[in-house]
């Protein structure tokens, strides 16, 4: 074989080792686990973050609530579009006019309570397949992983 194709064997290693391929694939499944929860409530696994994030007052602007909850910013704008449709947040102007507060409203914190019930029970359920305290060290080992990822940009 020569060096401009790559083997079986190293495609497959590649595959079992990279991080980047791993953690999408785990995290798709994750999301579908929760979205079924999440069904009746009428938001998604990547939308529950940002209702979270803006009860907690992360939501000072977009930007913030990009930041806070590492998005990109496009995206992040639909969503909240999205959420703004369904009536669960609002824009509000802050002091500084040129800056678009977000809240939840009325209609959006009962949304969340039960978004909130949907998520406790889909998670007991992840937590009942694995060893007491495994979940808690898998996700402090993501966080290790994601700030080791980020160093190496800050290092270049």
């Amino acid at each position: 074989m020569t060096k401009r194709t790559l083997s079986p064997a190293k495609a497959q290693s590649m595959g079992a080792l990279c991080a980047s391929s791993n953690l999408r694939r785990a995290a798709r499944v994750v999301t579908r686990h929760y979205d079924r929860a999440l069904r009746r409530t009428g938001v998604t696994a990547a939308q529950l973050p940002i209702l979270a994030a803006i009860r907690i007052g992360a939501g000072g602007s977009i930007a913030d609530l990009a930041h806070t909850l590492e998005l990109e910013r496009s995206g992040l704008s639909r969503d909240v579009s999205l959420l703004n449709r369904k009536g669960l947040v609002r824009f509000r102007t802050a002091r500084d006019k040129r800056v678009q507060q977000l809240e939840l409203t009325a209609k959006g914190h009962r949304t969340l309570a039960k978004a909130y019930r949907a998520w406790e029970a889909a998670h007991a359920a992840l937590e009942s397949r694995l060893k007491p305290n495994e979940l808690e060290t898998h996700l402090r080992q993501l966080r290790r992983v994601a700030q080791a990822v980020k160093s190496l940009s800050t290092t270049r």
